[in-house]
């Protein structure tokens, strides 16, 4: 007796996808086979580029810890996967990829938009298949989430012919484990964490760093028992923001280049980082951001470093490497080591240093002929909710947001580019993170620059009733970009943009908009955000010449070079 069904490839597909928990498909109609046999329960969310149903995914999964799925069509709209994907990658973010293929009769026969779409999606996926028969769709399926959600997380990839999802017969779906991260754990060699805990226990002023791998492995517990067992002070990378509640007493804040420059807070932690005898970095790849250009911690210091993938670990540092699951490796030191009954002079200085840094910032005068972004942050920072999310793009919205904003319990609530920083993330970050939470509230900041690549996604938003409220830093320059050849070569050639009232273009686009050109229009706008029922874009006019603390800025400028 055969153990085959005679469903065909897509309704395999399908019922795969129902088994493994998965809810949302983002993308255009495509593969059409399975979207033609798509059980009720997925809900489809048709974009009008598919980088944003990438992004979409992307920040699905990270706001739910669970796999986020996109589909596209062959050829062109394949390509355009392929940043959102990149992002998802250098992010670790678990994300499945779906597209049509050629028919296996006209492989190599220049069929139109034939392409070899494993090799295309090489470097920023974990892994990928063609799939040229019916009866191993579900299999295909159910080892690409296995791939995407063990070890360190990242996005794969299935490409399908039309042939094997239009004809069967299948394989029965046999899925055993739900597309949920972090699928396995691996604890750490416990003669690692008795070393760890020796080196930990002789120093007297050593401080944690959390990596986005802390969010992946959800050790926010583990972190927190650790950093009050110890008394130590908490900083995180930038994909780390939130590892830590930001209102308790250890956390540090983000350390970086986007928070290198005096006066930001994240300032005051890369200050400690560099006079610890001892970092524990937990869960980052310690990439040219998050280090500054390798600078903090520098190579020379007493270094631990855990990390679910034994890859990273050594890459740049020499350090005592652990390669576990954060949450577990964590657990297992709070064990290990022993307890400090209060915190050091060093930690209570620094503690003295960032609690005289939020006076400051709440008691900063605002120029009331003008927005200061941070006003946005300061305010935003008010009316969130415990809960609630802020996507950014990236450039200057996430170097502000991972600085300022101040979140009030751990989790992964702050969602930024930081992994391959794209523009145009933003906007279809809000929806994908609103929809895998729609009880939050979702709040997106970007700038002009960002806004222009993804401006159509707020039709998205409104046409599947996706309340979110877009921030749009409006001083019609690409703001980075000009700041950065003025400070670099003295000049900027083509870098500013006309005039656009982008509130104008939302209401076309069947949202919200409200123009603002004063801080007491922004917070009466910034009230209307509040138990919304379509999407808000609030279009900020902001001084062309504002800039966050960013590492670039704080070198001497071309005409002190020359």
């Amino acid at each position: 007796m055969s153990n085959r069904s005679n469903a065909t490839g897509a309704q395999a597909v399908s019922e795969a996808l129902v088994q493994l928990g998965l809810t949302h498909i983002f993308g255009m109609d495509v593969p059409a086979p399975l979207y033609i046999n798509l059980d009720p329960s997925i809900r489809a969310i048709t974009i009008h580029d598919e980088r944003a149903g990438a992004v979409m995914a992307d920040a699905f999964a990270r706001a739910s810890g669970r796999v986020g799925v996109c589909g596209a069509i062959r050829g062109p709209g394949a390509t355009n996967l392929v940043s959102g994907l990149a992002e998802a990658y250098n992010s670790s973010t678990p994300v499945l990829a779906l597209v049509n293929d050629v028919a296996t009769a006209t492989l190599d026969r220049n069929a139109i938009q034939g392409i070899d779409h494993v090799r295309l999606f090489e470097q920023v996926t974990k892994w990928g298949r063609r799939v040229d028969t019916p009866e191993r769709t579900a299999d295909y399926v159910a080892h690409a989430m296995r791939v995407a959600t063990t070890g360190r997380p990242g996005p794969v990839l299935l490409a399908f012919p039309d042939s094997a999802l239009t004809h069967g017969p299948v394989n029965p779906v046999r899925i055993t484990e739900p597309a949920t991260y972090p699928r396995v754990r691996m604890a750490a060699d416990p003669a690692l964490i008795d070393r760890a805990a020796q080196q930990i226990e002789s120093a007297s002023h050593p401080m944690v760093i959390a990596g986005g791998g802390l969010h992946l492995s959800q050790g926010y517990e583990a972190l927190q028992a650790l950093a009050e067992r110890l008394q130590i002070p908490v900083a995180t990378t930038p994909l780390g923001k939130g590892a830590i509640a930001e209102t308790h007493p250890l956390a540090a804040g983000v350390v970086g280049a986007y928070t290198a420059g005096p006066g930001a807070r994240g300032w005051i932690a890369n200050q400690a980082v560099r006079e610890a005898d001892l970092v524990i970095l937990v869960g980052t790849k310690t990439d040219s951001i998050a280090t500054n250009d390798w600078t903090i911690p520098s190579v020379g210091q007493r270094i631990i470093h855990i990390d679910i993938d034994p890859v990273e670990l050594g890459r740049t540092y020499p350090a005592l490497e652990i390669a576990a699951d954060a949450k577990l490796a964590l657990d297992q030191l709070g064990q290990s080591v022993a307890a400090r009954t209060k915190p050091s002079t060093w930690t209570r200085d620094l503690q003295s240093k960032i609690s005289a840094w939020h006076v400051n910032f709440e008691a900063l005068e605002m120029n009331s002929g003008g927005i200061d972004p941070r006003l946005i942050y300061r305010s935003l920072n008010a009316i969130l909710g415990e809960d609630d999310i802020v996507t950014t793009d990236a450039s200057y919205s996430s170097a502000w947001g991972m600085d300022l904003l101040r979140y009030k319990k751990a989790g992964r609530k702050f969602l930024a580019p930081r992994g391959f920083a794209g523009l145009g993330w933003g906007v279809p970050a809000a929806i994908g993170a609103k929809l895998a939470k729609p009880e939050a509230a979702v709040f997106c900041v970007t700038g002009d620059g960002g806004f222009g690549y993804v401006a159509m996604e707020m039709e998205t938003a409104a046409r599947y009733e996706v309340p979110i409220c877009v921030i749009v830093l409006n001083n019609s320059i690409l703001g980075f970009q000009k700041h950065y050849e003025i400070h670099c070569f003295g000049k900027t050639v083509e870098t500013s943009f006309t005039s656009v009232n982008y509130a104008e273009l939302a209401r076309t686009l069947n949202c919200d908009g409200i123009r603002v050109t004063t801080p007491a229009e922004f917070e009466a706008a910034l009230l209307k955000s509040q138990e919304l029922r379509r999407p808000l874009l609030i279009d900020v006019v902001t001084p062309a010449d504002a800039r966050p603390p960013v590492s670039t800025f704080a070198s001497a400028p071309a005409d002190a070079r020359h």
